[in-house]
């Protein structure tokens, strides 16, 4: 699997991208964790498929400060990453909120008990408050997550992680469709 590691935006000038949205799609993970990698194995087979010049995939990998700090300009910001809720390995857990509404996030972060649900989720809340200090905050927020089996040394998935794979994909491509603007 060929990975982007560079974490840069790279967008369309603003004259070619037209009435298109800037969509980025961040994956997130430690993909030397087994399941905790599972942002960057999206990203991954997403970066293979032919997504038109408003949608960019980044492997994030745990910089999530440094990708927002490189990105010019994203209206719509969708984050896979593994997410730790205490249901079923391979469960997927969607969250859709506007801009206005990233205090959600804190509110949702701080649930368990001061328990972190995602490994990366202080570094996504402070990229995103930095991101909104210096306007570059996206209108749109998507956090995909799947619950992790296994969180210890290993380069691959679990089953039961792996089989949701297509479905993760699946449930992102859908969530970008209305920005795609094919020219």
């Amino acid at each position: 699997m060929q990975i982007k590691t560079s974490p840069t935006l790279v967008t369309e000038p603003e004259e070619n991208r037209g009435d298109s949205r800037c969509v980025l799609i961040l994956g997130l993970g430690n993909s030397l964790l087994k399941d905790e990698g599972i942002g960057v194995h999206i990203a991954g087979e997403l970066q293979k498929q032919q997504l038109p010049g408003n949608v960019e995939v980044i492997d994030g990998g745990t910089a999530c400060l440094d990708v927002f700090l490189s990105a010019m300009s994203v209206d719509k910001l969708v984050v896979v990453d593994a997410l730790k809720a205490g249901k079923k390995p391979g469960t997927i857990y969607k969250l859709k909120l506007k801009a206005e509404e990233k205090d959600k996030l804190t509110q949702i972060f701080s649930r368990e008990k001061q328990s972190k649900i995602s490994l990366h989720q202080v570094g996504l809340l402070d990229a995103l408050s930095v991101a909104e200090k210096i306007n570059r905050a996206p209108e749109e927020i998507v956090i995909i997550g799947v619950e992790p089996g296994e969180v210890s040394c290993g380069l691959e998935l679990t089953e039961q992680v792996r089989q949701r794979v297509p479905e993760v994909i699946r449930q992102v491509l859908e969530e970008i469709k209305d920005d795609i603007h094919t020219k």
